[in-house]
This record gives C-alpha cells, structure tokens and sequence, in this order.
C-alpha cells in the first residue's frame, strides 16, 4: 500500500516562542540558533507533520511592518513547497500582525495562523513585560497552542487565522477585550481545536486561484486623534508632506463636518483623509474624505496604510478602505 507523503508547514519565529519561564536552553527562541533545540522540545507536532523553522526577529524588541513584509517575502519563497504556515508571534502585537498578513495575502490555498506563548520569557520580563497572558496551563498551555496551531495549518483553510487557547479567530476580525485580562482576544470565531478540529462553517476554504501578494504599505502618514478645541492651523502644519491624513476621535460625533471640510480643502483634493470615528455616522463632504471602520484603531490605520502603497487615485484608495464582510480583502 502506497503512503501519503508527509505534510510540511513552515514555522516563523517573531517571538512569543516560550514553552517554560525557566529560562533553560531550548524553551524559547531568541535567534536561528535556539530553533533546533526548541523543536525537539515540541516533537509532538512531528505526529502532525514536518517542521521547518525560519528565524524573523526575537520579539523582545519593536515588531511592525518591516519584520510583516519580511514574513511575507519568506512565505512566498517557500509557499510552492509548503501545507501550511505558523508564525509564532509576540502576543502584545499579534492583532495588528494579522490584520496586515490578511491584507497582504490574496487566494490563499495554504493556512497562515499566529500562535503566541502565553508565558513569559525571562528576556520578556527584563523588557518590562509582566504577568501571565491571559491563558492558564503553564507549560501544557504553551505547547498546546502550538500544537493546535500546526494542527489548523494542514487543514482546509484558506485565510490568516490566529489561534488562542483551544479556539480559531479570523485575523481581520481582532480585536482585544477591554474587560479581559491582558492580551485576551475577540473577533469571529471561526472553530474549536480539541481532540480534533470543529469549524463552525465561516472559515475560508484554500483557494486554488494562484496566490498574490500585495506587500507594499506607505507609512508617510499623518496620525492625529482629535479632540474639541484642535486648531485647524495645526492639523495642516502636521500634515504637510505627509501622503495621507488618519483622524481619530475617541468621542462619537466629536469632529466637526465644517472643521472636515476646511481641512480637506486647505491640503487639496490628492491628499486622502481618513476618518475613524466608530458609533459615528457622518456624509463626508469632499471627495478626498474617507470614512472608515475597523475592528480596531490600529487595524484600520493598518488598512490605510496598506490602501495607500496599492492605490493611486482617490477611487482605488476607498475601494481598497472598505471592510469586507468576510475574510477576504
């Protein structure tokens, strides 16, 4: 009887890699050289399949768009060779790292899922990080999320998910629960992992369209969350030069249309303006005006960013700022 050849999913280590805060070698992986011995540690995942690990950064420093768009490039050079993705990721940025891998990859036909250890290495608590994150278990909680994570790679998904404890979140659909412990997750749950794998028929299946990365962001953004009293003077002073304007408000309704509208005309019709204002509903009343929704503050920064390095006119960049409904961008 013929065997079926074993499955290969690619491991991405930025962080969030500790499997025991003792701190013996092995436990955790600071640079390329700790993979080998941290894998032996998890051989359960060899019941599952073939590991390779790629070594991103030791999580222990800033993680943002450069170390994503390295993520990116590293799976699209093993992607023909690979079933699946795990990136193992620093949790205190796992939302935003999903939201700009969901935005990157398109007609995905392979799994791409964040895991993160709960527990804290002894380079994290000297960073300053502190307290368990929000799963109990300890050691076995470490390595079962890792091992559920390679479990949802080899299965039939086609998105970026991320995995906390024993459930499968949509990555688009993050967010962090204010009346949770740190680091705890909502969004759309997608599935279960228990003794096997219980989807709740949401997923996105694997596509068998050819994948198609769109990995470039413009951060040439001006950031400003308002607040009653801003002077108009000041938000055009701070944003001359920059290629977009991202405005916030932590109180529905807070800005003013007019205040929108002289803005907009003073930094010219080239310059998107997006608007982040949830509970607020608003017409925007110049054509460079955007009006945005996210799951998050920074998830929807993200998207701009994102919009900003694909498109080229103010048609592209709404098109491209629209939520989907579902998991595809």
């Amino acid at each position: 009887m013929a065997t079926l050849p074993r499955k290969l999913v690619l491991l991405l280590f930025l962080g969030g890699s500790t499997i025991s805060e003792r701190g013996r070698a092995g436990e955790t992986v600071a640079k390329a050289k700790d993979i080998d011995p941290w894998m032996r540690q998890m051989s359960e995942m060899d019941i599952i399949a073939d590991t390779k690990g790629v070594f991103i950064s030791s999580g222990t420093s800033t993680i943002g768009l450069p170390e994503w768009v390295n993520v990116a490039e590293t799976i699209r050079q093993h992607y023909a060779d690979i079933d699946g993705v795990v990136v193992i990721h620093q949790i205190e940025t796992i939302r935003a790292a999903a939201m700009a891998l969901s935005l990157m990859f398109h007609h995905l036909g392979k799994p791409i899922v964040l895991v993160g250890s709960p527990l804290l290495s002894p380079a994290e608590r000297a960073a300053g990080l502190t307290g368990n994150r929000a799963l109990t278990g300890g050691e076995a909680a470490a390595k079962a999320s890792f091992i559920n994570a390679v479990q949802v790679a080899v299965s039939d998904v086609g998105e970026v998910v991320v995995i906390f404890g024993s459930h499968m979140y949509r990555g688009l659909s993050l967010a962090r629960d204010p009346e949770g412990p740190t680091g705890k997750l909502t969004g759309v749950i997608l599935g279960k992992i228990d003794f096997g794998i219980r989807f709740f028929g949401q997923q996105i299946r694997r596509s068998s369209q050819q994948l198609r990365v769109r990995s470039k962001f413009d951060s040439k953004v001006t950031v400003v969350e308002y607040l009653p009293g801003t002077d108009l003077n000041h938000l055009v002073s701070m944003a001359r030069g920059a290629h977009g304007v991202f405005l916030s408000s932590p109180e529905p309704g807070a800005i003013a249309m007019p205040m929108i509208t002289r803005l907009a005309a003073t930094l010219g019709s080239k310059i998107p303006i997006v608007l982040y204002m949830p509970g607020s509903k608003f017409l925007a009343t110049a054509a460079n005006v955007i009006p945005a929704s996210g799951p998050t503050r920074t998830a929807t920064l993200l998207r701009f960013m994102w919009a900003l390095g694909q498109g080229s006119s103010m048609v592209e960049y709404r098109k491209l700022m629209r939520q989907p409904k579902g998991g595809s961008v």
